[in-house]
């Protein structure tokens, strides 16, 4: 899946970067409203190669609000220094209209999809659902290619950003069943969480010598 970004009809993405598609619609379009236009600019990823940002780069664009008018200046892609897009400036209103729009438009999501999204805004909403367990939940995704199954990640006992202290990484692979959206989402959310979420055969990441600091074992 993947959010096509066009400007002027032109497929601005495909056009700057070709390692990878653009980032899927639950990330630029989600809960955290990464396109949204403030004051304060911010930098936005709108794509990453398919071998990983580290490999083969990304594309990042800074959004800033400036009085009426919306800017996407500053384009970058840490491994293409000669990277040449233009700044493009947009009418604050119609920008503020059009991203509504496309955030408040699901037709795209299937079953699992719309969980996941539940999930993520159910464990974001309320952080102590897996901090209780010194746990941050990082991601949710739906893959297309396994239906029937929501997978959540999280760190224990801080993210790797936070810090010199060791970590672990975890991912849970949870059964979606049929039924309304949001009654799944909560179940899965409450079945989650209701015991230690850092088992065995959910680590994901970290390293063996974090595991010993942890008092957890490595798989």
């Amino acid at each position: 899946m993947e959010t096509k970004i066009l400007i002027d009809d032109r497929p601005i993405v495909r056009e700057s970067f070709t390692a990878g598609p653009a980032a899927p619609p639950e990330h630029l379009l989600g809960i955290d409203h990464r396109l949204h236009a403030d004051p304060e600019p911010h930098e936005v990823r709108l794509a990453e190669a398919e071998c990983t940002e580290g490999c083969c780069g990304a594309l990042y664009v800074t959004i800033q609000r400036c009085g009426n008018e919306v800017v996407w200046r500053d384009w970058r892609d840490p491994d293409d220094l000669h990277l040449s897009v233009p700044t493009f400036t947009f009418d604050g209103a119609q920008y503020d209209a059009e991203i509504a729009l496309a955030e408040s438009d699901r037709t795209w999501e299937w079953h699992e999809s719309t969980v996941a999204r539940l999930v993520r805004e159910r464990l974001k909403g309320d952080p102590d659902l897996l901090g209780r367990w010194d746990c941050h939940p990082v991601w949710v995704e739906a893959r297309p290619s396994e239906r029937g199954r929501v997978h959540v990640s999280y760190f224990f006992p801080q993210l790797p950003s936070a810090g010199d202290g060791p970590w672990l990484q975890f991912v849970a692979v949870l059964v979606v069943p049929a039924g309304e959206p949001t009654t799944v989402a909560d179940d899965l959310v409450g079945n989650l969480c209701a015991s230690d979420p850092r088992r065995h055969d959910r680590v994901a990441g970290g390293s063996p010598g974090a595991a010993v600091e942890l008092d957890h074992q490595w798989p």
